[in-house]
């Protein structure tokens, strides 16, 4: 009786979520891609855990990942290097993953008529975009953790053990790689609602997430040079100068991509210091990446705010 009643209570959007973490989690779209995942990461493990094993004493590397416009100075301990292995596919995989779930979350509603019979229920439209995104995140959350844990489980499997500081970075670093995931399921939520089609918004919030970060980097590559005029001859000033406004351009392209704020933000999160070959402390990865920390959260927030205002005003008739 307790338990019906507090069914009743429950509020609608948190039933709503429900839903969609059980529908979401035996759809075919999340099942494929985390099985791709999963065959990814275990060649990558496989490929590099003799590495792993001999790695050795821990030391500060210089770690370039210009796909993504990324450099950073990072302690290299076994733990940190499988975490940037599993960030590299995670870049990719994330991205298509977020973009998957959401792309069709209020189209196909619509499409189908189950959104006038579901706001024919006494459910308000916030409740419903609201209770959607909350599934699909919930979801997000759970499988990073799950990540994290079958990170932690590979260190332990390869009989390398574990230690507490880069532990402690790796849980920081999956909380970015939450953020950054739910990125694109914000932009998959606004283009099911700009889209009338979902199989149209799907392709688009797909396309736009390979894009971003497979060609993006390669993209800039090509435009940022033409973007600073002709190139002076080398071995002189002016070309100095050419090259400065070539990274600027490069800089500020990157600038737009939510894939190099994760990358670079993780990338800080596993900081090192040359001289105490040793991490940097938290607070300065916090500071170094206050910027790509805020450019996340506007890029989770802002595409959803969209989405909320045009779900909220649309004809659903």
């Amino acid at each position: 009786m307790a338990d019906e009643e507090g069914r009743k209570k429950m509020n609608p959007a948190w039933n709503i979520a429900l839903k969609e973490l059980y529908t979401s989690v035996k759809s075919k779209r999340f099942i494929v891609i985390m099985g791709l995942y999963l065959l990814i990461f275990a060649l990558a493990v496989y490929g590099i855990k003799d590495y792993l094993i001999r790695m050795g004493t821990p030391r500060v590397e210089n770690n370039e990942l210009y796909l993504w416009g990324s450099v950073g100075e990072v302690y290299m301990t076994p733990l940190a290097g499988l975490f940037m292995i599993n960030m590299m596919i995670i870049t990719i995989i994330g991205a298509v993953l977020g973009a998957a779930l959401g792309a069709d979350a209020i189209n196909r509603e619509v499409e189908t008529g189950t959104a006038k019979v579901l706001l024919g229920h006494p459910v308000y439209r916030d409740e419903v975009i609201n209770g959607k995104f909350l599934g699909m995140g919930l979801l997000i959350v759970l499988t990073n953790l799950v990540v994290y844990v079958a990170i932690a489980a590979v260190m332990l499997v390869l009989g390398i053990p574990l230690d507490g500081d880069s532990l402690f970075r790796a849980f920081l670093a999956i909380i970015a790689t939450i953020l950054y995931t739910l990125t694109f399921l914000s932009i998959g939520v606004l283009f099911s609602t700009l889209f009338k089609k979902p199989e149209t918004s799907m392709l688009a919030a797909v396309g736009l997430a390979i894009f971003l970060t497979v060609f993006y980097g390669i993209v800039v590559g090509i435009a940022a040079p033409r973007l600073a005029g002709p190139e002076p001859p080398w071995g002189t000033g002016a070309h100095d100068v050419w090259q400065e406004t070539v990274n600027t351009w490069m800089a500020r392209l990157h600038f737009l991509n939510p894939a190099h704020h994760y990358v670079q933000l993780v990338q800080y999160i596993f900081g090192g210091d040359r001289f105490l070959n040793y991490y940097i402390p938290l607070s300065d990865s916090f500071t170094y990446g206050f910027n790509n920390l805020a450019m996340l959260l506007v890029m989770l927030f802002l595409p959803f705010a969209i989405a909320y205002a045009k779900f909220m005003t649309s004809d659903i008739s």
